[in-house]
């Protein structure tokens, strides 16, 4: 904020949940990293010196509290992904089975939950400190929902604290779009390279950049919009377009990726059958359900995201994009499948993508046989249901029963025979024979 806004009144103090390793890697820095921009051969490369501080939560307990409390504090932002927040993705209820939901749920007085650690640090401020929460992860109506989860969460364990949510606290909702794949040992190794300095936390991502946010804030803020932020009434239609196009495809490449042994978005996109069926089920499926900001050129969009998925620069692993997959199939695939049913429209390619996806998780292995790494803490219990099945047909019926991911509403048998041809393809012939029959 400081160097792309000029306004020095600003800085971030940057709290890891979870892991040491981002504050250990920076505090040696003077807690300035790098961040290159790359595509193909073209690079832009700047440091970044918004940071104050970089804390360890679990280690730096009454630090980050303070920080939380301070009333000088105006703007928490949260960068956690989807699983973090202990919601059920289908609902945007309390899962409390959850592990830090739960130890919070007993203890809230130690937080380790996102829930957690808001409404202690609430508990802690001023009556007359207003804040703004920005939460910037991949959720439908994200603000929206998060206020709902703090909301339940305080009234299970500090009733006095949700009159303040609804009344101090603002929670827009946010979009970000940006691809930056997590750093590895290759990532930091070409960054120091072009630095001529190690740089532990150096970051490699694409030219492309956009965030949204609506523009309800209770104090003041950040001017963001100087540094190139867009602030509209409403981000739902930008959120709706991003996740049922850019998320939607990204989630379908990881699990074609997987499958087929192809560890980066680049390689998916440069193997001719794979990027035929990326390109069809965009154009042909996605973009039919997908609703559009007033005068934007969705089919221009749609063209640069497979302009940018192609970029052999960044090394973006489909491993990474398919983690979680019972949080991320629900807000990116499921809404467009739910309106395509009430619309009446054919998706054949987003239907053999679920078909691909429920494959990756009953067999958890490449076409090769090799043994997938699946990391995906709510898959346990989704799997069991489809190794206790017996044939593709009760397999996919009992998926779309499993209502932490498919829902409480019934998905139609005739469509449920469907996803189960696609499947009974892939069995039979391969996914590049699957991926080959729904593509133009």
């Amino acid at each position: 904020v400081m160097n792309l806004t000029g306004d020095t009144r600003w800085g971030i103090a940057g709290v890891s949940l979870r892991s040491a390793d981002v504050g250990q890697h920076l505090q040696p820095q003077g807690l300035l990293y790098s961040v290159f921009e790359r595509h193909g051969e073209d690079t832009q490369a700047r440091v970044v010196g918004a940071l104050t501080q970089a804390w360890h939560a679990p280690t730096q307990r009454e630090l980050v509290m303070q920080a939380l409390a301070d009333p000088r504090v105006k703007v928490v932002t949260l960068t956690v992904t989807e699983k973090a927040y202990g919601l059920h993705p289908s609902s945007g209820l309390l899962d409390e089975s959850h592990p830090d939901v739960a130890a919070d749920l007993k203890t809230p007085h130690l937080p380790c939950s996102v829930l957690g650690w808001l409404c202690a640090a609430l508990a802690r401020r001023p009556a007359n400190a207003p804040l703004n929460v920005l939460c910037c992860d991949n959720m439908n109506r994200n603000g929206d929902v998060l206020k709902g989860g703090l909301v339940e969460f305080a009234r299970r364990t500090a009733p006095h604290l949700v009159g303040r949510i609804e009344d101090q606290w603002a929670l827009p909702n946010t979009m970000v779009d940006r691809i930056v794949p997590a750093a590895t040992p290759q990532s930091l190794a070409w960054a120091s390279e072009a630095l001529g300095l190690r740089d532990e936390s150096a970051l490699v991502c694409e030219p492309f950049r956009q965030w949204v946010i609506e523009d309800r804030f209770i104090t003041d803020r950040p001017r963001w919009e100087e540094a190139g932020v867009l602030l509209v009434d409403a981000v739902a239609p930008y959120q709706d377009m991003k996740l049922r196009l850019l998320n939607a495809a990204h989630s379908a490449i990881a699990y074609v990726g997987q499958c087929m042994g192809l560890s980066t978005v680049a390689e998916v996109m440069a193997h001719p059958v794979c990027s035929a069926y990326i390109r069809s089920l965009m154009l042909d499926d996605l973009l039919k359900v997908t609703p559009v900001p007033a005068g934007y050129d969705a089919r221009r969009y749609v063209l640069d995201l497979l302009h940018r998925f192609e970029n052999a620069a960044l090394a973006h692993r489909t491993e990474q994009i398919a983690m979680d997959g019972t949080q991320k199939v629900a807000v990116r695939w499921l809404p467009g499948l739910r309106a395509g049913l009430q619309q009446g429209q054919s998706l054949p390619r987003l239907m053999s993508a679920l078909a691909v996806w429920l494959h990756y998780l009953d067999r958890g292995c490449s076409a090769s046989g090799q043994a997938l790494h699946i990391q995906d803490p709510g898959a346990a219990a989704l799997q069991a249901r489809l190794h206790a099945a017996e044939g593709l047909h009760h397999k996919v019926l009992a998926a779309c029963q499993h209502e932490a991911v498919f829902g409480p509403n019934d998905w139609p048998r005739e469509w449920a025979l469907e996803v189960t041809q696609h499947w009974s393809l892939l069995e039979g012939q391969g996914l590049a024979a699957l991926m080959g029959s729904v593509s133009r």
